[in-house]
């Protein structure tokens, strides 16, 4: 039985123990990922006693309440422990309450949607499957990867620890700002930094830097490593970092050191042409998910 429970009668210990457990699961379902994301704006439908879970975030508008995809959260949808529970998708789509009147929700890679009464867009992103040695997953970078790689070592690059989230954010504002105005405002950085924070202190995610031979930082970058998988959150370079191929290195020495972990390493994106050329030149393979709206 799929029972739809707002946020406040969640029981976050089973939702959790859920996207543990799940077959698809992913750091964005976690409860505290979502209260986070979404300034605990969200409801639920869950399956039987939390054996499968589909978030609602949401917005509240002047006379109706809204589905949305929060920033810093690519995939939602159904998040299921057994196998024949994806075939629930239909009934979890057609068991969100009336009341939410628009909805666009990202659901995950591992959610087919067949039936529906919302309308159905895909959106990309970019997998490198990180089972394999170093040496065949750089045997995939495009040819104008390896010279970028080698342009980069030329510059006596080093990579950094040890960072806070802080800085990210910092040089977020710093060469983003411009870029992002409009769309991420400093509550969104806020939340973000929470994120970094909460995922640092429960080791689920770590920051890489690279600085040049005099210190000065070039490129920063914070990874979620959760639930099988490695993924690029949230990075940065300044101008000098990218003439210097920092983010290129970062990369790539971050792609070497878990060669072989059996995770996924994923890219988060991008449906920019210039980001998809991007993480496909690394051996980035496109995989769609499906988009939810009405």
């Amino acid at each position: 039985m799929i029972t739809y429970i707002r946020h406040k009668d969640i029981d976050k210990t089973k939702w959790d123990l859920c996207i543990d457990k799940a077959l698809n699961g992913l750091p964005y379902g976690y409860s505290w990922y979502l209260d986070i994301a979404t300034d605990e704006s969200w409801d639920a439908l869950i399956l039987d006693d939390y054996s499968a879970v589909f978030p609602l975030p949401f917005k509240n508008r002047i006379v109706f309440k809204q589905i949305y995809q929060p920033f810093f959260v690519q995939q939602l949808g159904l998040f299921y422990t057994q196998n024949e529970q994806a075939n629930q998708l239909h009934y979890f789509i057609n068991s969100i309450p009336v009341h939410f009147r628009k909805i666009n929700l990202h659901l995950n890679t591992q959610n087919l949607v067949k039936e529906t009464f919302l309308k159905v867009k895909h959106r990309v992103t970019h997998h490198i499957n990180l089972a394999i040695p170093y040496s065949e997953i750089h045997k995939n970078y495009g040819t104008n990867t390896k010279r970028n790689v080698k342009k980069a070592w030329n510059f006596k690059l080093n990579l950094m620890q040890s960072i806070m989230p802080v800085e990210i954010i910092k040089y977020r504002k710093l060469y983003l700002g411009k870029e992002l105005r409009g769309t991420q405002n400093d509550n969104d950085l806020m939340r973000l930094r929470k994120l970094m924070e909460k995922m640092l202190s429960i080791n689920k995610g770590f920051i890489s830097g690279v600085s040049d031979e005099n210190g000065t930082i070039l490129a920063l970058a914070f990874f979620v490593k959760s639930n099988g998988h490695l993924i690029f959150l949230s990075a940065v370079s300044s101008p000098q970092g990218k003439e210097k191929q920092s983010m290129t290195y970062l990369l790539d020495e971050t792609l070497k050191t878990y060669a072989e972990s059996k995770l996924i390493f994923d890219f988060e994106g991008s449906m920019l042409p210039g980001l998809s050329r991007y993480y496909k030149s690394f051996g980035g393979q496109a995989i769609e998910f499906p988009v939810i709206y009405k």
